[in-house]
């Protein structure tokens, strides 16, 4: 544990001494969302919810959707270690694999949560967005639950992938594909029939599921517990898979 910690350390360190990644990926979507709103607000009012705004919408579903890029950077930063050429050093160390890989995974949550939490504080101030007798306490844990989610979907990918330019192509084609199918576009009824029989599979769709419950159904804690137990229970799963795929003396290359 004091080794994934120490692993965990770095990795924050690493950030803010170069931020810049995650300042641009919180504004582009505050750059995305007012361009959608009406559109959404639209859309949710032939869904049934009169007198939303879209922003109950937009916000969660740019946030989820630019939330899988964000989480891309827990494989970037394992990557990376390779091509600074860092990674021996620390197999060298008293870490297993398994710390190694969850003290990459560990401030990537804190990170991803706390990305999060800053667009939708951001999209209220600037989109109205408004609980509206919801829960705040329930869309921080839809968001945690989303977290882990995501950032245990990349690490499998990264224990997977040999290259980062694969990790950067799955990662992108990930974000879209199963953002899209999840709703995080445009509310799930929207959407073809055969794509919403297939939503359930993605992380997307249970988070949109959780903030729809609590923006625009005034939903607590009991009404996101279903769409959080997934998140979780496929965050266990998919971290049991990585853990299990992960091997420290596999070389990745981090440049083409």
């Amino acid at each position: 544990m004091s080794a994934a910690l120490a692993v965990t350390k770095l990795q924050i360190r690493i950030v803010r001494n170069d931020p810049w990644f995650l300042v641009i990926m919180f504004g582009m979507p505050l750059v995305v969302m007012p361009l959608f709103k009406r559109t959404m607000s639209l859309s949710l009012i032939d869904s049934g919810f009169d007198g939303a705004t879209g922003a109950e919408q937009v916000v969660p579903g740019q946030v989820i959707l630019f939330g899988f890029f964000v989480a891309g950077s827990v494989g970037f930063s394992l990557y990376r270690e390779h091509g600074w050429k860092t990674w021996d050093r620390l197999r060298a160390s008293a870490a297993s694999s398994r710390s190694l890989l969850a003290g990459f995974g560990i401030p990537w949550i804190l990170l991803h949560l706390v990305w999060q939490v800053a667009l939708f504080v951001a999209g209220g101030v600037a989109l109205g967005l408004r609980f509206n007798g919801g829960s705040p306490l329930a869309a921080l844990l839809v968001m945690f639950a989303y977290s882990c989610c995501v950032i245990t979907l990349i690490l499998l990918l990264a224990a997977t992938l040999r290259t980062v330019n694969q990790m950067s192509a799955a990662q992108n084609v990930g974000a879209m594909v199963l953002g899209g199918l999840g709703g995080a576009l445009v509310p799930l009824e929207q959407l073809p029939g055969f794509a919403q029989t297939i939503a359930p599979a993605t992380p997307a769709y249970w988070a949109m599921e959780g903030h729809r419950s609590v923006f625009l159904e005034q939903g607590g804690l009991v009404d996101v517990a279903l769409p959080v137990g997934v998140l979780l229970g496929a965050s266990v799963v998919i971290g049991l898979l990585a853990a299990n795929r992960f091997r420290a003396d596999e070389t990745k290359e981090f440049f083409a």
